[in-house]
């Protein structure tokens, strides 16, 4: 199978197209990635096009599926993955891969330990629900930073206590992963789908300081036949890039957008970033309105003990304030009215 044929994977993969939980929300680069990446199809053009071809010869893309990405830790802790696939082996009933896909930056140097962790999270879920063959797990990172990475990747030994050979004492496990580091790509020389090619050319400007460029990165975008895709995927490269502008202390002009968008969008290019712009404002302001709504509460929740107990411990007032939903501010009002004592009152919002 060749990048070429992806999409007559269509009627296959159906629904699965969508991710089965919502993105864990993070910096703007990690959800950005998260978000292009939970896309099935796009994720199986990025194993055709990146990965490790061998292990890529082995299972059956045809039956990947995403999987769950909370896992809960033999101490009872939650393990929060960035992105799981499912896929059965070719020719094998009997085992099941399961393919974690993780997003770092510059400095990844604890990446093997926590792979390591992730991979005991996971068969220790399995062993919970019974399993008595474990999945094969498969670790992808994708780096993305100012410069390549050179030299060798980091191992969980080099994290342990040496003896005087410099050898890892006692115990030494380690983690075996692949990596796609992106900045050792030629922006210009992308391979996969025009979505793909998309993404990562925009992912490489705004983590490599190259975010005047990133109209270049947007071209492939004019390759998608579907109007529908077209505007989706713009609209979520545009939020990043102007997130990522915000980021690194710059403004993302109309104008930059506009040219961004004619290439692609031609005589409707105008009328699309007006648009945008028009988005952002809403957006924006419904952020500042719901805001506002918020510290009115918190107010007058605090006010209201303050005049009735005077004084406020500060573990109740950081309660307080690190609640945002204005409706559950605006019910503890009664609880402040039929509380005796703050220990009335702590044990009714606990």
């Amino acid at each position: 199978m060749n990048a070429g044929k992806i999409f007559e994977m269509k009627d296959k993969i159906g629904e699965r197209q969508e991710q089965s939980e919502s993105v864990r929300q993070g910096n703007i680069y990690d959800v950005f990635v998260k978000n292009i990446f939970s896309r099935v199809l796009v994720f199986i053009d990025f194993l055709l096009n990146y990965a490790d071809p061998e292990f890529v010869s082995k299972i059956d893309l045809e039956k990947i599926s995403p999987a769950p990405t909370h896992y809960i830790t033999p101490k009872g802790k939650e393990q929060i993955l960035d992105l799981v696939f499912s896929c059965p082996l070719k020719n094998r009933t009997d085992a099941k891969v399961m393919i974690v896909f993780e997003h770092a930056g510059n400095t990844f140097d604890d990446i093997p330990i926590r792979l390591l962790c992730y991979a005991t999270s996971i068969w220790w879920q399995e062993l919970k629900d019974g399993k008595t063959v474990l999945s094969v797990i498969y670790f992808i990172v994708v780096r993305t930073g100012a410069k390549p990475h050179y030299g060798s990747y980091p191992k969980v030994t080099d994290w342990l206590t040496k003896d005087e050979n410099g050898q890892p004492m006692g115990f030494a496990p380690d983690v075996h992963y692949y990596v796609v580091d992106l900045p050792k790509y030629d922006g210009n020389y992308l391979r996969g789908e025009p979505e793909l090619r998309a993404a990562i050319g925009i992912l490489k400007n705004m983590t490599e300081g190259n975010e005047a460029d990133f109209a270049q990165a947007m071209l492939p975008i004019a390759e998608i036949a579907d109007a529908r895709q077209q505007k989706i995927l713009t609209k979520e490269i545009l939020n990043f890039v102007d997130k990522a502008f915000t980021a690194h202390h710059k403004r993302l002009e109309a104008e930059a957008i506009q040219k961004a968008l004619t290439p692609i969008f031609n005589e409707r290019a105008k009328n699309m970033t007006i648009s945008f712009f028009d988005e952002l404002r809403a957006e924006g302001e419904a952020r500042g309105e719901a805001r506002g709504k918020t510290i009115a509460g918190q107010n007058m929740v605090l006010a209201a003990l303050r005049k009735k107990f005077r004084k406020i411990p500060k573990h109740i007032e950081a309660s307080i304030c690190n609640m945002s939903d204005p409706i559950a501010l605006e019910s503890l009002i009664s609880d402040v009215i039929e509380s005796q004592t703050l220990d009335e009152f702590e044990n009714a919002i606990m």
